[in-house]
């Protein structure tokens, strides 16, 4: 290490980020080949792309029309879904590889920086197992960081209008994204070094870009609050608990999100790279870039502080801090270690690969081997065979009504050119004259449930009560001994 906190052996970041892309192929891989099945946002996904919109709801609408590109382009299909998946956390990983070598001009450092994602639960595993708008909402915000650093370094307008873009992405791809882009802009303000390149004229390119993208959106979701407010209840606002346990417990929460995104990654890192009493190298010359994403991050839970203060929310996930903490992993690498070596830190390295792999074989594995685990998930339902004998039973194509959005993305992998509605989610464009099949769970309960009765009474061309339900049954996939049933009721166009 010399005298700048810059570690003497380089590691070629083109062979690190071959390695990253192979990763990800081989989540790709196994993804496709365990299990033809879908998660709930997956399943979201499925049924929100069956028509563009501006807006479906509680969630921006980007990743649905991103979704929706790669439907039309690769068919509707489980590979289409992981993806998009892959490519955006492999988009989050070279963004905060880029972050961090502009601040610390150290490829070592950057790659340090990027591995440690691989310690952080919510985007090592839960991110890849399911999640969807949070992912993307990320992968905006590490690129926000990187057009930033650029940005200070440059002042080129092209700078500010990619901020821009990225301001109004962000935005439509997650709202929490928003906590990330004011945290990011009051610590630029808070350094006077750098507060000039903010509060100049070429900032207003940034204002107009963000706009564009922005307000076709934000006019729909003025137009929608119903819509736009329908999840605001998963907050769990307050109304019933006094003041000072509204806090204490918004606070406790609070504190238990933060310390499950980076409750792995701190010690490890201390493991590695701290030892107490000793004189501190220095990671850069330049001290207001390590202190911008210092502030940042404490500018975001501020932000999350004034959320429980204010609107007595008592609820915090740790995925919803995701778009803000992403950076705890930059802000780290800035700062002067001094047991960074070039030893240490390919020993660091060496550890984060261990966990890479053992996500490998997890992922997969607790699919396959959910038998011998008496662990099943939403992977292990068998819907390929029990569409098979739905189509048996007659229905080939029409207007599918589903108990949840998690059952109806499913039957859509395997009905493609069929409208799926269900309670979750908004309707979408359907054909009375079609042949109609109301389906749900029947595997503990027989009887259709009084939430779908209710709902498909509303829309179905025909009077339930005198349909017979009907079951179809199948082995989950990797079981030998558990079964999935689902109930349905069969309209048939020509019988009505």
């Amino acid at each position: 290490m010399d005298a700048t906190g810059t570690l003497k052996s380089e590691v070629n970041p083109r062979h690190v980020f071959l390695l990253l892309a192979g990763y990800f192929a081989l989540h790709l891989l196994f993804r496709c080949f365990v299990s033809d099945s879908i998660e709930l946002d997956e399943a979201e996904q499925l049924l929100l792309t069956q028509e563009l919109r501006l807006g479906y709801g509680s969630q921006p609408p980007l990743y649905t029309w991103l979704q929706a590109g790669v439907f039309s382009l690769l068919g509707t299909n489980v590979f289409a879904l992981a993806v998009v998946k892959n490519i955006l956390l492999f988009l989050t990983y070279f963004f905060v590889y880029s972050s961090t070598k502009e601040i610390t001009n150290d490829n070592n450092r950057a790659i340090i920086a990027m591995v440690s994602l691989l310690l952080i639960p919510q985007i090592f595993w839960e991110s890849q197992r399911d999640l969807t708008h949070s992912v993307l909402g990320t992968t905006v915000a590490s690129c926000t960081l990187f057009v930033t650093m650029r940005l200070l370094k440059t002042g080129k307008p092209a700078y500010y209008v990619l901020l821009g873009l990225c301001a109004g992405f962000g935005i439509v791809s997650k709202y929490n994204y928003a906590v990330f882009l004011v945290a990011l802009l009051l610590a630029l303000c808070s350094l006077k070094n750098l507060r000039a390149q903010l509060l100049n004229r070429k900032i207003l390119i940034s204002i107009i870009c963000m706009l564009l993208v922005t307000s076709p959106h934000l006019y729909w979701a003025i137009t929608n609050v119903k819509a736009t407010l329908s999840q605001v209840d998963k907050f769990q606002i307050s109304r019933s608990l006094g003041l000072l346990p509204s806090y204490l417990l918004g606070l406790q929460k609070l504190i238990r999100a933060v310390a499950s995104f980076v409750g792995l990654l701190l010690p490890v890192y201390a493991l590695f790279f701290y030892r107490k009493g000793t004189t501190l190298s220095v990671a850069t010359d330049d001290r207001d870039y390590p202190l911008l994403i210092q502030r940042t991050l404490l500018a975001g839970l501020v932000l999350c502080l004034l959320m429980i203060l204010f609107f007595k929310v008592t609820l915090f996930k740790d995925r919803w801090m995701q778009p803000v903490l992403f950076a705890t992993p930059v802000y780290l690498a800035t700062l002067p270690w001094a047991r960074l070596t070039p030893v240490n830190a390919r020993r660091y390295a060496q550890f984060t690969v261990l966990i890479a792999m053992a996500v490998l074989l997890l992922m997969p594995g607790r699919t396959i081997f959910a038998s011998q685990l008496d662990t099943y998930n939403r992977l292990n339902s068998p819907y390929s065979a029990l569409s098979a004998q739905l189509r048996d039973a007659g229905f080939k194509e029409g207007v599918i009504v589903a108990q949840s959005r998690l059952m109806g993305g499913n039957l859509k992998m395997f009905f493609p050119g069929s409208v799926v509605l269900a309670p979750e989610v908004p309707l979408f464009r359907y054909q009375t004259e079609s042949d109609w099949l109301i389906v749900w769970d029947a595997t503990k309960r027989a009887e259709m449930p009084d939430r779908l009765r209710e709902f498909a009474t509303r829309l179905a061309p025909t009077d339930l009560n005198a349909l017979q339900p009907r079951y179809v049954q199948s082995l989950y996939k990797y079981s030998t001994d558990r079964s999935m049933r689902l109930g349905f009721l069969l309209v048939r166009r020509e019988a009505r």
